[in-house]
């Protein structure tokens, strides 16, 4: 279980102390070009699309790479990083929020300015509300979950999964663009364009995965857990279930017989699991589901696929940043996966 906030706070603290009284603290910025403004972001789908909009305007590293944002809990590198940047950027809608805060908390950045998209996500969809447009944001299950090291984590009431939905990444694209021109005014007209250059390409990743996916006869899917609510949409598939009821625990004898049931119901033949997780608990409900189709049924007629939530991103070699282009040909990947096994 997590350790409680004041405890990580402060041997957080006393590590960055014990490190700044035996070294010089690491320039975590080393490759910011000279007048450059400096841009952390918390994990690497909002390094892909800040990077798109800052061009050579902005350096912009991201925070996490290898790990993911639901159990990270901090590091004193983080305190090096935020302390020399112009501009803290971060989900939000209780996905990375925890260890944000305690940067936020620890920091000695007077001139830090800080983006929070989720909050900015909510306003823009209150407006989209009052104008009778369809929301942008969707409902979380408000469950604490248990992660697969054990880590407990609770999503909010807003499923904060929405970097895997172009339209929701058009508009976090559209709140990025605004806060660098905020804080860069000289460079406003470079953030609109390359904003407007990635929106294009959102735009064009929205229509490859429909003509994609268009001729398919049966877009019904069950996934590890509760995190492609918004590429489900955006796609017009149908995920009819869930193997885990929270992420990292496998279901009981009536909520498998219940899974199976429906997977039945709705011929449900692609089980979509996430790198980070085993293909155990998969490979279990293809077995059953195959027994249930029936003595007719082939090994082929149900297949577990891989779909990657792009939370994690490995570096670039000899750089402390991911390709630039990681999100749009993850996505696309995650599209042509689907497709490929979807009847």
């Amino acid at each position: 279980m997590r350790r409680s906030y004041p405890i990580v706070l402060i041997g957080f603290s006393a590590l960055l102390l014990g490190l700044a009284g035996c070294t010089k603290a690491p320039d975590m910025w080393t490759e910011a070009k000279p007048g450059q403004k400096k841009i952390l972001v918390s994990f690497p789908p909002l390094y892909s699309i800040t990077h798109a909009i800052a061009g050579d305007d902005a350096y912009v590293l991201s925070l996490l790479t290898g790990k993911g944002p639901h159990d990270y809990e901090g590091a004193p590198t983080d305190l090096f990083m935020v302390n020399n940047a112009d501009l803290l950027i971060f989900n939000g809608l209780t996905l990375d929020d925890a260890f944000v805060n305690r940067m936020r908390s620890g920091h000695r950045n007077k001139s830090l300015s800080v983006l929070n998209v989720g909050d900015e996500l909510i306003e823009k969809d209150h407006e989209r509300v009052k104008k009778n447009q369809p929301p942008l944001l969707l409902q979380g299950d408000g469950e604490v979950h248990v992660h697969a090291d054990g880590a407990m984590h609770k999503h909010g009431d807003i499923d904060p999964h929405v970097w895997l939905g172009p339209d929701q990444a058009i508009a976090m694209t559209e709140i990025i663009a605004s806060k660098l021109s905020d804080i860069d005014p000289s460079h406003k007209k470079g953030y609109e364009t390359r904003a407007g250059k990635f929106i294009g390409e959102l735009k064009a990743l929205k229509e490859y995965g429909k003509a994609a996916l268009k001729d398919k006869k049966n877009k019904n899917i069950i996934t590890m857990h509760e995190a492609f609510k918004y590429f489900a949409q955006n796609f017009d598939i149908k995920i009819v279930d869930s193997i885990q009821v929270r992420p990292g625990m496998d279901p009981d004898p009536a909520k498998t017989k219940e899974l199976l049931d429906l997977c039945v119901t709705h011929r449900v033949r692609v089980i979509a699991i996430e790198p980070q997780y085993s293909r155990g608990p998969a490979e279990s409900v293809r077995h059953s589901l195959l027994n249930r189709i029936g003595p007719a049924a082939k090994e082929e007629d149900v297949s577990i696929i891989e779909l990657d939530p792009l939370e994690t991103a490995s570096t670039v070699a000899g750089k402390q940043t991911p390709d630039p282009d990681y999100y749009l040909k993850k996505m696309r990947a995650n599209i042509d996966t689907l497709a490929k096994k979807l009847p």
